[in-house]
């Protein structure tokens, strides 16, 4: 296997945990902005910790070169299937995502002390004119991702269950991404309950 294919897959099982958990945070948020603050805090004290974090910075930072040297590689292959093409334009949507998302939060919390808590996700999809681009926004984030994973995970496994059953895997995960997205922007844009920005 080609050295820069094996350490994306690599680099992508510990992004997927990671946004497995970060997701999972978000959407406990339906119970209450006290339990989604409890599990962020938990989850924090491991990926904060130094280490952790700079090699969670960096699979972020070798996703992206490597999906985008992929996809120019792929572009130019004669016949790609569908499977493919969303594999690589939900790659390259998800790498989009990425650098602007870790790019706003780390810049956000080094450079300027905020805490990105409940609040600094609501706030963006709650107030105008912040919401009306970082609601598609964090919708098609989360899209781009199961996408990205269902047509990765779907021809991994073609061989093995057979096409029919590969694309029902693919279906799950994507709907799964889809309620997952539909969930957390519901909760934070108030429809679980009232959301009272703190004065700045």
């Amino acid at each position: 296997m080609d050295k820069t294919k094996s350490l994306h897959r690599i680099s992508g099982i510990i992004i997927a945990i990671f946004a497995a958990a970060h997701l999972f945070n978000h959407a406990m948020a339906w119970y209450g902005i006290e339990t989604h603050r409890e599990i962020m805090e938990a989850l924090r004290n491991i990926y904060r910790q130094p280490v952790v974090e700079t090699v969670l910075l960096l699979c972020f930072g070798f996703q992206v070169y490597s999906g985008m040297k992929q996809a120019v590689a792929l572009r130019k292959m004669p016949h790609l299937s569908l499977n493919d093409r969303l594999q690589m334009y939900a790659g390259l949507a998800f790498a989009f995502f990425i650098v602007q998302h870790i790019g706003a939060v780390v810049g956000q919390r080094l450079y300027f002390g905020t805490n990105t808590d409940f609040y600094f996700a609501a706030r963006v999809v709650l107030e105008a004119p912040f919401k009306y681009y970082f609601v598609p926004y964090y919708f098609l984030g989360i899209m781009a991702l199961g996408v990205h994973v269902a047509a990765t995970h779907r021809k991994k496994i073609a061989g093995m269950v057979g096409e029919k059953q590969a694309t029902f895997h693919g279906l799950v995960i994507t709907a799964l991404a889809f309620f997952t997205a539909i969930l957390i922007l519901y909760v934070f844009m108030g429809g679980r309950y009232e959301i009272a920005i703190p004065k700045v």
